[in-house]
């Protein structure tokens, strides 16, 4: 057992450093064969009994990453360098949320004005749905480290009404965090469910903006809206 952690542990570190055995694509590489690999699940045989396609489950993995960076970001630097720590929004991962978007009847819309608010009752399971969290102060990660939890001074994780502000952008089912991002981090860590306050169909969005792993681009004059920073987020809109 302990040889085959050796091994596994060897082959994640030649990953990371770039192992000439693995090949290094480019971003548009990486997007494309992103896309094909979605298509082929798109296009599979689902089973009928399937509560959720499992394309979700793609996005799941696409997110993950991200979900993982900035959850343990602050593990890495020095208590004086919390300010460091980069937001995370879709302006940090996809194109800035207030830039314009023209449509073909001459008006600019932003993202916002795109977003339209349903209403929904499902709860997020902090386990399996991505939910993206920004904890940007190591004092506040380490409380909520020390005090939350069963057995603990604040107990098992819980909502909490008053400082957690969630949204979610359907249909990707992707989750922003408002408010409380360090101790919703907690809940990701142990598990629980999240009521959101805000549920958002994004649809619109596509009418007015593609992307083709390199650039976030405008449908309605083909002018570059932004360059793509993150490409599992690009693929994630596309």
């Amino acid at each position: 057992m302990f040889k085959n952690l050796v091994f596994k542990s060897k082959i994640v570190t030649e990953i990371e450093r770039g192992s000439k055995d693995v090949p290094k694509l480019s971003s548009k590489d990486n997007f494309d064969n992103i896309i094909n690999f979605a298509k082929e699940i798109l296009e599979s045989n689902v089973s009928k009994d399937a509560k959720q396609h499992p394309i979700f489950d793609v996005i799941r993995i696409l997110g993950r990453g991200l979900q993982t960076d900035y959850m343990k970001y602050l593990l890495y630097i020095d208590g004086d360098e919390d300010n460091s720590v980069p937001n995370l929004s879709w302006s940090s991962v996809g194109f800035e949320e207030m830039a314009c978007i023209s449509n073909n009847q001459g008006k600019y819309l932003n993202i916002h004005d795109l977003k339209k608010e349903v209403k929904c009752k499902k709860k997020i399971n902090l386990s399996t749905d991505l939910i993206l969290p920004w904890p940007w102060h190591k004092d506040r990660l380490i409380r909520a480290l020390i005090d939350i939890g069963e057995g603990r001074k604040k107990k098992k994780w819980k909502q909490d009404f008053n400082n957690h502000f969630v949204e979610v952008w359907l249909p990707m089912g992707i989750a922003w965090i408002n408010g409380g991002n360090h101790s919703i981090t907690m809940g990701i860590v142990q598990g629980g469910e999240l009521d959101p306050e805000y549920y958002y169909y994004i649809s619109e969005v596509y009418k007015y903006v593609y992307c083709d792993g390199e650039n976030f681009i405008m449908t309605e004059d083909n002018k570059v809206l932004a360059k793509v920073t993150n490409v599992e987020f690009a693929a994630i809109l596309k």
